[in-house]
């Protein structure tokens, strides 16, 4: 009797761990469709150079077209940027975080601008706040979506008035 009841949870422990096995080697990341337009002064940019990094290497590059569009696909579980950079302006960093505890299985989608800032703007003020991302993008449980962190954006606005302001008393 006591050999059947070893058994029985040997053999109940042994199910558990393949089924375990199993679903985490067969599911399939979730996917972030992430695309976006590069725009100064409200018109389309052709030439930029978009880069994403995933976990700060390099993984993929493109050059803007005159549509002004750039278009990603990014994986769950990890740590991206995209950085845009054009001659004659500063570059604009974009933090994207996939990495979540929820159960995503779906396709996600996600479109954003990136307004170009003529490098000039701001030569004679500190602006190294600028050399940190412009916004953070991350997945929402509650909305079961990715969007932008809101209080990260508030902050860069505020960063933004601040060197605009010292622009204004020069």
């Amino acid at each position: 009797m006591k050999k059947i009841f070893t058994y029985s949870i040997v053999a109940f422990l042994s199910i558990l761990c393949f089924s375990s096995f199993v679903k985490s080697y067969l599911a399939k990341p979730s996917v972030l469709d992430m695309s976006g337009y590069i725009l100064y002064n409200e018109k389309k940019v052709e030439g930029a150079l978009v880069k994403l990094y995933e976990n700060n290497v390099i993984v993929n590059k493109m050059q803007t077209k005159a549509n002004a569009r750039f278009r990603f696909m990014l994986f769950s579980n990890n740590e991206y940027m995209i950085e845009v950079s054009k001659q004659g302006f500063m570059d604009e960093r974009v933090y994207i975080n996939t990495k979540t505890n929820a159960d995503l299985l779906d396709k996600y989608f996600f479109e954003f601008i990136v307004d170009l800032v003529d490098e000039n703007k701001y030569k004679n003020v500190d602006a190294s706040s600028l050399d940190f991302p412009t916004a953070i993008i991350k997945y929402d449980a509650g909305e079961d979506d990715y969007v932008h962190d809101k209080g990260y954006s508030q902050q860069v606005r505020n960063d933004l008035k601040k060197l605009n302001e010292q622009i204004n008393k020069k």
